[in-house]
C-alpha cells in the first residue's frame, strides 16, 4: 500500500512539473503532455518487473548491489525486448527538446551552460542504442541546471545526460539507456 501511495504521489509531483513547464511557455506544448504518458508506461513496465526481483536489502557490498542492478536490466531489457529509439523521445517530443536544449545555449547563461557541460568531460563518438548498457567508464554528464529548469521533471528512476551531442535517457538504478535523442546539440553547442 505505501509503495502504491509512493507512485501516485510521484505521478502527481511529475504531472505538475509538466503543467509548470507549460506554463513557464505560455501555452503547454502538447508533445510535452504525450512524454507524460510514455515515461509512465515506461515506469509500470519497470515496476513489474522490479517486484519480481528479490528486495534489495541494505548493503556495503558492491557485488550484491551490481548483481541486483544487472538483474533489473536484464529483465528490463526482456520486457522492453521491442523497444526503440523515439519510444520516450517521440519525434514531437525530440523536437521541443531541441528547441528548449537550444535555448539555454543561447543568452547570457550559456557560457555556464557549457562549462558545466565541460566539466563532466563529454564522451564523443560513442554508439548508443536502447536498453544498452550506460557503461561505467562513461561519465555521468552533468546536465546544466539552467537546462534542467527548463525541462520536464524526470522521476527518481530516470535521469537525463548528456552522450558526445546526443540527450540521452537512462534508468538510474538498472544503468540502461532508455531513449536518446541524436544530435540534440550541435557541433557549436560543445565545448
Amino acid at each position: 500500500m505505501r509503495k502504491f501511495v509512493l507512485r501516485i504521489l510521484c505521478q502527481v509531483v511529475f504531472l505538475g512539473a509538466l503543467a509548470h513547464v507549460g506554463a513557464a511557455q505560455t501555452a503547454a506544448p502538447p508533445s510535452f503532455e504525450d512524454l507524460a504518458a510514455r515515461v509512465q508506461k515506461y515506469l509500470m513496465v519497470r515496476e513489474q518487473v522490479e517486484s519480481s526481483l528479490p528486495g534489495q536489502k541494505s548493503t556495503k557490498q558492491s557485488e550484491q548491489i551490481v548483481a541486483r542492478q544487472k538483474a533489473l536490466a536484464q529483465k528490463i531489457r526482456a520486457s522492453r525486448a521491442n523497444a526503440k529509439q523515439g519510444d520516450i523521445f517521440s519525434p514531437g517530443i525530440s523536437v521541443k527538446y531541441r528547441q528548449v536544449i537550444q535555448t539555454a545555449f543561447q543568452g547570457p547563461n550559456a557560457r555556464y551552460v557549457r562549462k558545466t557541460i565541460r566539466e563532466g568531460a563529454p564522451v564523443k563518438g560513442w554508439s548508443l542504442s536502447i536498453n544498452g548498457d550506460y557503461p561505467d567508464d562513461l561519465p555521468l554528464t552533468t546536465v546544466p541546471p539552467t537546462l534542467l529548469l527548463r525541462l520536464p521533471q524526470m522521476p527518481k528512476e530516470l535521469a537525463y545526460r548528456i552522450v558526445g551531442r546526443d540527450f540521452v535517457l537512462q534508468d538510474t538504478d538498472a544503468r540502461i539507456i532508455v531513449d536518446y535523442i541524436p544530435g540534440a546539440l550541435s557541433v557549436k553547442d560543445l565545448p
